[in-house]
């Protein structure tokens, strides 16, 4: 993993805490002809998810108009999501609150409706490790234990319509070229063994109550470094799709593919397709438009916040990871971290400026910028909603999503005031069932949700 290019200039500059009180607007919105309208401000702690009243249209100054028409309506979205590192495990085990803020229903919580589950270490760990394979079978080592107990015990309870993806850094030395942790190859004689790992690991997880919705064949096969990674070549990637695609299939578990940058892409071209049920993407080189049609699903499996400041992370993910992301194809979204501690760094190298979707400091809980992102993006893209056009007037960004579980009748909007002012913005739906005009406030996030 590699941290994602910061946006430049002064609102960068503006690295406040958004710790923020919490919202009293529920996730769903349910009563016909009715809309909200909620926002998050990148310096105001007292406007996170808040509630926006509905205002005269006098002084209108943007507008989203959403195509909702059958004919329109594009990809289904899958949902959002982030990863369960051996950090994340150490920070929530034992936590409900914080438990409950990334997964639970309750107002001013995101409501995560999948999680990455590592299969071997990471830059997040404290200790090299992967799953075992000997004469007992393929079974998780400790840590990995660790992590599927707390997701077991703590997790589903709070969302038990959870989706977990899993993915490797490494393969254990033995498998691979430098015989190490760090770096190397898989080795060309240990792809058949390694495919056998891949489905012992998924035949274990779907067997022992984890709601395994796919798989890829490694992290980020295209690179190393000095913490677990493996590199993986485009002949070993397509033998070991072809190897571990039907079993896999048999589990009712999907194989995703490449597991790396929308730049890396092209490996598409020597490896092909075949087995692969969608492609996974990492934020951190090229930029989501190399992503357009694909012949398969995308998705945004992974990408970071690092040091820069809330306006400026609002600005980029709201650009790359929502609005041309979904402009481009994406049918989801999950970050790195769930929860890391300030300035906290694994045993290894990779990223020492990463950060959580909550950062754990003693006693004090801060909700990033991701947190609110995502949080917004849930609310209104619930898993099983399709992107829906949407035509804009006056500095905002924003995409769209129609249906879904509510029902034909529900619309969704994220969006982001790209200006320094506050802005009379009027949501509407082309065919005029459902309109509504709002404050948003300078360089805030908003969601709105119509049902009817």
């Amino acid at each position: 993993m590699r941290v994602r290019r910061l946006l430049s200039g002064a609102a960068s500059v503006l690295a406040l805490a958004l710790v923020g009180a919490a919202s009293t607007t529920p996730l769903t919105l349910a009563s016909a002809g009715s809309t909200a309208l909620l926002s998050s401000s990148p310096t105001d702690a007292s406007v996170r998810l808040a509630d926006r009243p509905a205002v005269g249209d006098s002084e209108v100054t943007a507008e989203v108009v959403v195509d909702r028409s059958s004919s329109a309506l594009r990809q289904e979205w899958i949902g959002v999501g982030a990863a369960l590192t051996d950090a994340s495990v150490t920070h929530l085990e034992g936590r409900p609150d914080l438990v409950s803020m990334l997964f639970g229903q309750e107002p001013g919580a995101i409501g995560l409706e999948w999680l990455r589950l590592p299969l071997s270490a990471t830059d997040m760990s404290t200790t090299p490790w992967a799953w075992k394979s000997g004469t007992r079978g393929i079974r998780p080592s400790r840590p990995a234990r660790e992590a599927i107990r707390f997701l077991r015990r703590e997790v589903l309870p709070v969302a038990p319509g959870l989706q977990v993806t899993a993915s490797a850094w490494t393969a254990p030395p033995a498998y691979k070229t430098n015989r190490s942790w760090f770096g190397g190859r898989l080795r060309g004689d240990r792809v058949k063994k390694y495919a056998r790992l891949l489905v012992g690991q998924a035949r274990w997880l779907t067997s022992h109550g984890v709601p395994l919705g796919s798989i890829s064949l490694g992290n980020e096969p295209g690179h190393v470094s000095d913490y677990p990674t493996m590199a993986i070549g485009d002949r070993q990637l397509t033998r070991l799709a072809r190897r571990v695609a039907a079993p896999l299939d048999s589990l009712g578990v999907e194989l995703w593919g490449l597991d790396h940058n929308w730049a890396d892409l092209p490996r598409l071209d020597a490896t092909g397709t075949a087995g692969l049920d969608a492609i996974a993407l990492h934020c951190y080189e090229g930029a989501p438009g190399q992503a357009a049609g694909l012949g398969l699903p995308w998705l945004v499996t992974e990408c970071t916040g690092t040091d820069d400041g809330p306006i400026s992370t609002f600005a980029w993910d709201s650009k790359n990871l929502v609005v041309d992301a979904v402009a481009a194809g994406s049918t989801g979204l999950l970050m790195w971290n769930l929860a890391l501690s300030p300035g906290w760094r694994g045993a290894f190298g990779g990223c020492w400026t990463c950060r959580g979707l909550v950062t754990v400091d003693g006693g004090t809980v801060r909700r990033e910028p991701e947190f609110f992102a995502l949080a917004h993006l849930r609310r209104a893209a619930p898993a099983g909603s399709l992107a829906a056009p949407v035509t804009t007037t006056g500095p905002l960004l924003a995409t769209g999503f129609a249906g879904g579980p509510a029902g034909a009748g529900r619309v969704g909007v994220y969006g982001f005031n790209t200006s320094d002012q506050t802005q009379t913005l009027r949501v509407r739906t082309s065919d005029g069932a459902l309109a509504s005009v709002h404050e948003v406030g300078p360089y805030e996030i908003f969601s709105w949700v119509g049902q009817g």
